[in-house]
């Protein structure tokens, strides 16, 4: 494999500035490459780019041996070969089971691993960014995927080109890019790839919609005019979403991890944007890495809309609690109650996946992390919602230590500009990319 070839005119050096335009002025971006078709053409693109354009960054190459296959390790060890060919460094990352990998679900974990070891190595190398290699195909399965489930706009719009993971940006320069001219690039400059068995497998639902997509081209819906359907998708997004920022500002408060919302600002709003924010702030409360499914929001706000819905109802572990003039969210305690949680140590804890505690001061002492109570209030908040905070506490019930000091930073509000759409669909098949 000779990583030094010049690629094709299928991608001329115009179509590589196009491409790479946002990497300038950039210092350093990793590159993420399985070592598959699709990753490879994107290392040997971004190279050459970068030996073209005088404010290219330095490329530093990630690869991750997931350990799934017998082969992934020799795979890993050829992307590092090819990067030290081509001048650059590279990171061999290797996810280490605790155990057997799971038998469900793999492709799922695998995808949350592989991002969380890329995200690690980037913030040790100090990355301005990382390179994703899916390509127009992808955003085209991706779409229907999507629209297989239900999906809303967010959904329809299909990968964006860029999304921040961890605090490291991830860009996909090759969305516009059709997959047969990236293998037809390496093939023709000779440059070998992997191929995953698991792209021919119909127990994953995206190889099955690959391989639907000849015959619906002969319907029309194209690759192309699906990607272009997403673009399209993608502008209606970003104004709904700004629709619903602006709302955000409007009409709600956060009271440090609970929330209330404006009820006849609320009512005034479109369904849609309304049915954004509510989820919006679902997912502030309790953060997860998908949204509720849309029957339940829509259900409870069209009840709303009637005049039928409860004072309160549950949705997603988060309270809806309807008061005179306001609509009040915060955590369901659930049968098991909020937990506790003994600490010795002075660190960071997270309480109940909602909040980061800061406990400084300990002197050793043992303290208990648990909720608040009903005796607790704060301003105009409801009891219940003020329960739902945590408080810090000796654990033998006496005076805490007089240095101690708490800090208690909801870990939510992070997630107020996450998508509000149904929840997105995890890669399936391929290991060459990460959706």
């Amino acid at each position: 494999m000779d990583g030094n070839r010049a690629a094709p005119d299928l991608l001329p050096a115009k179509l590589r500035a196009r491409l790479f335009a946002p990497l300038a002025g950039l210092t350093r971006v990793g590159v993420a490459v399985s070592g598959g078709p699709d990753s490879t053409a994107l290392l040997i693109l971004v190279d050459l780019w970068t030996h073209e354009s005088p404010a290219a960054p330095t490329l530093h190459v990630l690869t991750v041996d997931h350990g799934l296959r017998p082969e992934a390790a020799r795979e890993a060890d050829a992307v590092v070969d090819l990067a030290a060919r081509l001048g650059h460094p590279a990171d061999k990352l290797l996810w280490r089971h605790d155990g057997p990998p799971p038998a469900s679900g793999i492709q799922a974990e695998a995808r949350t691993a592989r991002y969380r070891l890329i995200v690690e190595a980037a913030h040790r190398h100090r990355l301005d960014a990382v390179l994703l290699a899916h390509t127009r195909d992808d955003q085209a399965e991706t779409l229907l995927m999507h629209l297989a489930r239900g999906s809303g706009v967010a959904g329809l719009a299909g990968m964006p080109t860029g999304r921040t993971i961890g605090g490291i940006l991830f860009l996909r320069p090759l969305l516009d890019v059709a997959k047969a001219d990236l293998v037809a690039c390496l093939d023709a400059a000779g440059i070998a790839y992997v191929t995953d068995p698991s792209n021919a497998s119909d127990r994953y639902t995206r190889v099955r919609i690959r391989k639907a997509l000849p015959a619906l081209a002969d319907l029309g819906l194209t690759a192309e005019r699906l990607a272009g359907t997403a673009r399209r998708m993608a502008r209606a997004e970003a104004a709904l979403r700004s629709m619903t920022d602006d709302l955000l500002g409007r009409a709600a408060t956060d009271h440090g991890g609970v929330w209330s919302v404006d009820r006849a600002a609320f009512a005034d709003a479109p369904d849609e944007i309304g049915l954004r924010l509510l989820v919006r702030l679902i997912r502030a409360i309790r953060p997860t890495e998908h949204p509720p499914r849309a029957e339940a929001p829509e259900t409870w706000h069209a009840a709303l809309r009637a005049g039928t819905a409860p004072r309160r109802a549950t949705m997603a572990g988060v309270v809806l609690h309807l008061r005179r003039d306001r609509l009040w969210l915060y955590a369901e305690a659930g049968r098991a109650g909020f937990p506790e949680c003994v600490v010795d140590a002075d660190g960071d804890h997270v309480w109940d996946g909602r909040f980061n505690v800061s406990i400084a001061g300990t002197g050793g002492r043992r303290l208990i992390i648990g909720p608040s109570g009903r005796g607790a209030r704060t301003d105009d908040v409801p009891a219940a919602a003020a329960a739902s905070f945590p408080a810090v506490n000796a654990a033998d019930g006496g005076e805490p230590p007089a240095e101690l000091t708490v800090v208690i930073r909801p870990i939510g509000p992070e997630l107020v500009s996450a998508s509000e759409d149904c929840r997105p669909v995890a890669w399936q098949g391929p290991t060459d990319n990460l959706s």
